[in-house]
């Protein structure tokens, strides 16, 4: 691609996305207060050292990093948007957790090593980490198999923080020891038998049903807003209750992170991780630079100054979304407030991303 000198910055401001859907949406919609489920949805794996017990492994007590610890991290592959994007959102933990995040060059030692689906780890379509400090022990600690350029920036958001969580020392919130979430244990085995799972009943135990005990976790009141909840369908339990595809930090994951890794937290700069712009280089659609002192990610028709470096991120997931307009159409994707919720459009309806302010 053509270099753009940086002195032909585009300042282009945010715009509203073309409508593309010419279904009319009511507000009867919202009031049944819909939570839509993908049925193919992306979960990850849980990761565990091999040469230790299983049940011992569970012991989050003994994966936990070092309050204030700065945690290396690099990259094994991976082009340079997937893994601004990466980096993008995995500071968010660093906003409510006393850690830090230094993100060092390939051929740098790390504690958490990450790798994509190409190359060396083509044949891995899936997503996980392995538990804390056991990244430590391993070449390849965290995988993304499912983010290329055409990813979504909510699954993104998603998956990296989901996985960062893990990075942590945080269990998958089902697995909460006082969840008691009411399965239909039949239902589940068929689900994730099927693709893009294929997984045994042994792995469903495992990643599902498996509860961890309560001397060897830290736990808080079960949250199934969590970012580590897996989406579950009502179909899947005994008693209908659903939990949808959660996208955010709840209100819960930002509390309990600091009572795991307590004390003044570093804020997670927006340019953390991000190289200054460089004239001799070429960029692509999505990278990210820095220049005198503000991040800038590069567009099909310039540069946006997407702020200037340092700044806090807003904390309110509504903070720049409109309200929904009854005469409005809206395509997947878009999102919208109503009644001090936020909702995102999806191919069948529409989802809730939880409460404003959060």
């Amino acid at each position: 691609m053509k270099k753009l000198k940086l002195t032909k910055l585009v300042l282009a401001p945010l715009v509203s996305l073309l409508l593309l859907n010419c279904e009319k949406d009511i507000e009867d919609t919202f009031e049944t207060n819909q939570i839509t489920t993908e049925k193919v949805a992306h979960v990850c794996i849980e990761k565990w050292n091999t040469d230790n017990d299983i049940s011992k492994a569970a012991s989050l007590k003994a994966k936990e990093w070092q309050t204030g610890q700065t945690i290396r991290v690099k990259f094994l592959n991976g082009n340079n948007f997937v893994q601004s994007k990466v980096r993008q959102y995995a500071v968010e933990w660093e906003d409510y957790a006393n850690i830090k995040f230094e993100w060092v060059s390939s051929s740098s030692s790390a504690n958490i090593k990450i790798g994509f689906r190409e190359g060396q780890f083509a044949n891995d379509g899936g997503s996980w980490s392995y538990l804390g400090t056991d990244s430590n022990n391993q070449s390849h600690s965290m995988h993304f198999g499912w983010f290329n350029n055409n990813t979504s920036d909510t699954e993104f958001r998603r998956t990296t923080i989901h996985e960062f969580g893990h990075a942590l020392g945080l269990i998958h919130e089902h697995q909460n020891p006082v969840a008691g979430i009411n399965w239909d244990k039949e239902a589940v085995y068929a689900y994730y038998a099927g693709p893009p799972n294929n997984w045994s009943r042994a792995q469903v135990d495992n990643n599902l049903f498996r509860r961890y005990e309560v001397n060897v976790s830290n736990y808080s009141d079960y949250d199934p807003k969590s970012i580590m909840h897996y989406p579950i369908p009502a179909e899947h339990t005994t008693d209908g209750v659903a939990v949808g595809s959660n996208t955010q930090l709840s209100t819960t994951d930002k509390s309990f992170i600091a009572t795991i890794y307590p004390g003044t937290t570093t804020g997670g700069s927006n340019c953390d991780g991000v190289a200054t712009y460089n004239n001799s280089a070429s960029y692509a659609i999505g990278d990210q630079v820095t220049y005198q002192g503000s991040l800038y990610q590069r567009t099909a028709s310039g540069w946006t100054n997407l702020g200037p470096c340092d700044s806090v991120p807003s904390t309110d997931i509504c903070d720049g979304v409109a309200a929904y307009n009854g005469s409005a159409s809206y395509s997947t994707g878009d999102q919208v407030t109503y009644n001090g919720d936020l909702y995102e459009r999806t191919a069948s309806g529409w989802n809730n991303l939880g409460a404003c302010g959060s």
